[in-house]
């Protein structure tokens, strides 16, 4: 039995309208009160046919986590997830009369609605490919929003002029998904062509209280001191632009070379650099309040080259959001919602493509968190003596688009 939670973002009309995610919306029609308990006792002889409990869904809560009617899910599904029960497919799902249009199929799955849902009873129907109603769901008890009892972590800020959350991992589990990650292990070619100094293995990160954390050890594996985790959503995430964001606390402790990063998913100019890197956030360990941003690609020639700058004053040993926006003809950086690093299209090149403007940050890229031990980047320095484990820990990672 798995027990998963899907966030229901509901946006106002108005903000919505021009977005071609969702441009339709259900309405049930108006009824007298006589015709809805007739409605009501109908419902109820159909419950054998569509009995939810039969296929093993089951909504446990449902609270509100805003004023504007964001609303969280708790459920179980035995057999598979809201939009896909036990093998049957549906083509779409209305709360209360309002069309939910699913915008990530992972486990923590989210909606979005054309029109706010503030009630304390409310209705799921699942339709069929066929527009008809397979599952009819009523769940009372809904919480009503409280400002005084809400956990802040609940609540998605969305990044000015983005509507749609469209992949999450919250990391409310227990392990890691691997329906989200995958790893990398071992040291790769030449420390994974940096020169770093660990072995990465497939254990060395934990899930617990909503936080992964990835540990680096000192730790001997194969001819190795080092283990730390590699996690990437390569072939399982990938996207073409959008505001990519986490929350991040990083060790501070010399040799760690902590990052959050993307890479091509397909090399579709060529192997690297031709094919773009996008570092969102690295750090050096020794520097405690420090981290840097960069792109990396290829000049007309064929040579590597790359954009960078870094930032100082915050304690990367707290929590911070690091994060870039990805568009067409710009890629930003930001710290905590602040920007302090733009490069444009004008700036990027690849050799493999020397007439496109865009090349190579046109194609998707995937996801990269890691840490890593020793390497180039700070001069292949690596921890002091005495040296037995330190972390980095990641709250969230979210994609936004538009």
């Amino acid at each position: 039995m798995n027990k998963k939670f899907f966030a229901l973002a509901v946006i106002p009309s108005l903000l919505l309208a021009s977005c071609d995610l969702l441009d339709v919306l259900l309405t049930e029609p108006t009824n007298s009160p006589e015709q809805n308990k007739d409605d009501e006792k109908k419902e109820e002889q159909k419950k054998d046919e569509q009995n939810p409990d039969a296929l093993g869904f089951y909504i446990i809560s449902a609270k509100f986590i805003d004023e504007i009617g964001h609303l969280k899910v708790n459920y179980e599904c035995n057999y598979g997830s809201p939009f896909n029960i036990n093998g049957h497919p549906f083509s779409h799902l209305n709360i209360t009369g309002v069309l939910a249009k699913e915008v990530d199929s992972s486990n923590d799955a989210y909606f979005t609605f054309l029109s706010p849902i503030i009630q304390t009873t409310l209705k799921f129907e699942f339709y069929d490919t066929n527009e008809n109603i397979y599952i009819s769901y009523r769940f009372e008890n809904v919480e009503p929003y409280n400002e005084e009892t809400v956990d802040p972590a609940q609540t998605i800020t969305y990044p000015e002029g983005y509507d749609t959350l469209y992949w999450s991992d919250e990391f409310n589990g227990n392990s890691l998904d691997t329906s989200k990650w995958t790893y990398d292990i071992g040291n790769g070619s030449n420390g994974w062509g940096n020169g770093e100094s660990q072995y990465y293995t497939n254990h060395n990160e934990t899930v617990s209280d909503g936080v992964l954390t990835i540990k680096g050890k000192k730790e001997y594996v194969e001819s190795f001191a080092y283990t730390s985790t590699r996690i990437k959503t390569k072939d399982k995430v990938k996207f073409t632009y959008g505001y990519v964001e986490a929350s991040i606390a990083l060790p501070t402790v010399t040799g760690m070379w902590p990052a959050f990063w993307m890479m091509p998913n397909n090399s579709n100019y060529g192997g690297w650099p031709h094919s773009g890197e996008i570092d969102i956030m690295e750090a050096k360990g020794r520097f405690p309040n420090n981290s840097s941003s960069a792109i990396h690609f290829s000049t007309d020639s064929g040579e590597h080259t790359y954009l960078t700058k870094e930032k100082s004053g915050h304690n990367i040993a707290t929590f911070h959001k690091y994060a870039a926006e990805w568009k067409e003809d710009s890629i930003s950086f930001f710290i905590d919602d602040v920007k302090y690093f733009e490069t444009y299209k004008s700036q990027w090149t690849t050799v493999n493509a020397p007439t496109s403007e865009t090349a190579p940050f046109d194609k998707d890229f995937y996801i990269i968190l890691n840490l890593a031990i020793g390497g180039h980047f700070d001069g292949y320095r690596l921890p002091p003596e005495g040296f037995s484990e330190t972390s980095m820990q990641v709250d969230y990672v979210r994609v936004f688009q538009k």
